[in-house]
């Protein structure tokens, strides 16, 4: 089993490619990242032995723990690189990278993980406190605002939104790859993919 995966996108859902400005997630770090806000959590858990009994499953053999080990390993390396970033930085390649659905309308009109990007910004989540403040919203969570903003048409506030997130998610995006450096892609592969 190798944490070195040639060809990181086999392993993950083929998606169009990311394009911020000027600056496309390098094929490693896009599925790096697809894999830890998406994979990593449950590529590491462990069910209990009690639970195991329970439920009827057998205990969990030495090719499952290597694997749960691996993948540790590889979530370690990427928050590792995370944590060298900006707290606004990583909140804004969290938001881009956790997959949610979105409405047909918000993914056209904030495009590429911009609308999750949206919700995680400190701007967009200070307009949201300022709507809710001066009852102009019954939105109880920014995603909610985000989505009825898109609906109404407020295309003046979208489009402004995605000219700065496009800027700020480019600047963490590059900062990520930076960070993370020439290295080969971390994401673990599976057997029979490989």
């Amino acid at each position: 089993m190798s944490m070195n995966n040639p060809n990181p996108s086999r392993t993950l859902v083929e998606v169009s490619p990311r394009r911020f400005r000027d600056v496309t997630p390098s094929a490693a770090a896009e599925a790096e990242l697809r894999w830890f806000f998406n994979e990593a959590e449950a590529e590491i858990d462990m069910p209990s032995n009690h639970c195991s009994l329970l439920a009827g499953v057998r205990r969990t053999t030495e090719e499952e723990v290597e694997r749960r080990i691996e993948a540790q390993h590889s979530a370690g390396k990427i928050n590792g690189w995370l944590k060298s970033l900006h707290t606004t930085q990583a909140l804004l390649l969290a938001g881009l990278y956790i997959e949610r659905p979105w409405s047909d309308e918000v993914t056209k009109a904030l495009p590429f993980g911009l609308a999750g990007a949206a919700e995680a910004y400190p701007t967009v989540r200070v307009e949201w406190l300022r709507a809710v403040a001066r009852s102009q919203t019954r939105a109880r969570s920014v995603a909610d605002w985000i989505e009825d903003v898109v609906h109404k048409g407020r295309r003046d506030l979208v489009d402004a939104w995605r000219a700065e997130l496009e800027l700020s998610c480019a600047v963490a995006v590059r900062a990520y790859d930076r960070a993370r450096g020439n290295r080969p892609c971390v994401v673990p592969c599976d057997d029979e993919v490989a």
